[in-house]
């Protein structure tokens, strides 16, 4: 095995020395036995001890790490709208798991750990708890924030489901090569994208991504390897325990080699109440060199790099990705591209890259405008010219699934209906009161309304006649058959892949189930919760502490199947037949990205596009079990 290290001299100069290597995972401090509960864990907190030594520090006693988990197991009971119904979701997978007993569980283990010096641990035990429900809307998060670590390298899962370089960040790759030449050791970018990385740290990838995998909110295993690999060089839990990390690598003919990287912090993450203990004690040090602009609700154009693949690069190369029409969303991230697209060897199309419905409106650097008015006028303008229509789905992370019901409506054809979504609420106090803010008026909608619309009004109704009758979900809601609005009539292929989720999932969902589009690509996440909440009424749970936070979804989303086959009316049926939770959306065409994606800004999404476009459209009818 060959060794080259990757030095940053210029950087490492002034820091403290590492500690030996410890594993990935820390060993919280050692378990004592708990009191006597009665079965319940939640019981006699105020006989746990309170360690003398803990002062101010946060989340140190089992006394008030054992409240949280105990409040989080409430909610969650009281909430969360698959919590009596997961076990059997799971059970379909193969996998035996009890939402009670798992959240008693939670709690007994932090009975159990009298004195907690770590606070980062408390955080990720608790990511740990939520992840095992397997539902990627259940999201964990800290209300003060973690700062991240990154290594300024990214990595991506290929086809065969190896590991490899995806990208370096341009600004810490000079910064290190420019270290590494004065110190005479070959340079980072020496570690070329689509390198396979064989082990990280010595450990197998594999088992490395199983860990970080049971720490990160996924409603399918392809969602969550995608999640975990994204983790394996850039996170905010399981913080490493040492400065550097040892990449292993698979070089020409077979060879390995070993790379040592640096860990790098978030600026601020130096001083910050939970990681500044920790920035000390591993010698991590922050830089401003790495992006650390959130991907979340969006993505962010490139910026001067044209070198590997990111995630939210469209399926062509920068100069021509240049030339689509950016859009950003409410917050400034990139929402869309939109533009025309003429290939080498294959026919010209539309390309719409869709990478979030979490905004309202969409700006080219004029006013915003509305988000479907934005799209409608690019679809009508390519059914104008007789173009086929691509809608690159591959990282949309969801948002307004209204957005998904607008643009499936768009894309059916003129004279023709299509099937919309399905949703069944959780009747629960906090439902009702969302709904009655939802509401036009107390009393609901107006007689004479069309019933199979779910309007405020009508759902409102149901979710008291619910609570009333002591039954846990409401009926099953199904949007009316979707109208034509007679814009295009073209040739739709839809790119979808793990990342594709929630709103996604259900336009996936809606476009297959309507026979409307050829799917290319890998499975949707299967992310079926939904976020029933208003303003003032948010899904979103804090602790009374304000120490942990957790996305706990009320309602469920669905499909309904081909026009013509009645769709059963209650939660049981939707739940057993329609609901998209941990079931994905499979493609017509199975394709994931390969080696030459990464080094060929995904021409091979791009063969596989315009392979499709010519596909007869007799092959995407929709038939029984589709989904």
């Amino acid at each position: 095995m060959n060794t080259a290290i990757l030095l940053a001299a210029a950087f490492f100069a002034a820091a403290p020395a590492v500690a030996p290597r410890t594993p990935p995972s820390p060993a919280p401090a050692r378990a004592q036995p708990a009191p006597s509960t009665d079965g319940d864990p939640c019981r006699d907190l105020d006989t746990l001890a309170e360690p003398a030594t803990c002062g101010s520090a946060p989340l140190c006693s089992a006394r008030r790490r054992a409240r949280i988990a105990c409040a989080l197991r409430d909610a969650m009971q009281s909430r969360y709208v698959f919590q009596s119904v997961k076990s059997r979701m799971l059970a379909a997978e193969g996998r035996a798991f009890d939402p009670r007993r798992h959240l008693d569980a939670c709690v007994a283990a932090e009975r159990a750990i009298p004195r907690e010096d770590e606070p980062l641990r408390f955080y990720d035990r608790m990511r740990r708890c939520t992840a095992a429900f397997e539902d990627g809307h259940l999201m964990l998060s800290v209300p003060q924030g973690v700062p991240q670590v990154a290594l300024g390298v990214a990595l991506r899962l290929d086809g065969q489901g190896h590991v490899r370089v995806a990208h370096r960040d341009p600004g810490l790759v000079a910064a290190l090569d420019a270290a590494s030449r004065a110190a005479g050791a070959p340079g980072a970018r020496a570690l070329a994208v689509g390198t396979r990385v064989l082990a990280v740290d010595g450990q197998p990838v594999e088992a490395v991504l199983r860990e970080l995998g049971a720490l990160v909110p996924a409603s399918s295993e392809g969602a969550r390897r995608e999640r975990a690999v994204d983790a394996l060089t850039r996170r905010s839990f399981a913080l490493p325990t040492h400065r550097t990390v040892t990449l292993t690598v698979q070089r020409p003919h077979g060879r390995t080699e070993d790379f040592q990287l640096a860990w790098w912090l978030s600026p601020g993450g130096e001083t910050h109440p939970l990681t500044a203990a920790w920035a000390r004690r591993t010698g991590v040090t922050s830089t401003t060199r790495v992006d650390w602009r959130p991907e979340a609700r969006g993505a962010w154009l490139r910026e001067g790099d044209s070198e590997g693949l990111l995630r939210g690069d469209p399926i062509v190369p920068p100069a021509a990705a240049a030339r689509l029409q950016a859009w950003r969303g409410d917050r400034g991230q990139l929402a869309a591209r939109l533009g025309e697209l003429e290939p080498s060897g294959g026919p010209r199309f539309c390309y719409a890259q869709l990478l979030t419905f979490h905004t309202e409106t969409l700006s080219d650097g004029d006013e915003p405008r509305p988000f479907m008015q934005v799209l409608e006028g690019f679809v009508r303008g390519c059914g104008a010219r007789h173009l086929a229509l691509v809608l690159d789905l591959r990282q949309n992370e969801g948002g307004y699934i209204d957005h998904s019901t607008a643009l499936a409506a768009l894309l059916t054809p003129p004279h023709q209906r299509s099937p919309g979504g399905a949703l069944v609420v959780r009747a629960t106090a906090q439902t009702e009161r969302v709904y009655r803010e939802r509401a036009p008026m107390l009393g609901g909608e107006p007689d004479g309304a069309r019933r199979e619309v779910s309007g405020p009004g009508r759902v409102l109704r149901a979710i008291e006649d619910a609570r009333r009758d002591g039954r846990e979900f409401t009926p099953a809601f199904f949007d009316a058959p979707l109208r034509s609005s007679a814009v295009f009539d073209g040739r739709v292929v839809a790119l979808v892949s793990p990342a594709c989720m929630s709103a996604c999932d259900r336009l996936a969902g809606m476009l297959r189930s309507g026979g409307r589009a050829v799917l290319v690509g890998g499975p949707t996440e299967g992310a079926g919760a939904s976020q029933q909440e208003t303003r003032d009424l948010s899904a979103r749970w804090i602790d009374p502490d304000e120490q942990l936070a957790v996305s706990i979804p009320n309602a469920a989303m669905g499909v309904q199947p081909a026009l013509g086959r009645a769709p059963g009316a209650t939660a049981e049926e939707f739940f057993s037949a329609l609901a998209l939770e941990n079931r994905p959306v499979q493609p017509h065409v199975f394709y994931a990205t390969d080696l030459g994606d990464l080094t060929g800004h995904d021409r091979g999404w791009l063969a596989q596009t315009i392979s499709a476009l010519r596909r007869d459209a007799a092959s995407v009818a929709p038939t029984a079990g589709s989904r």
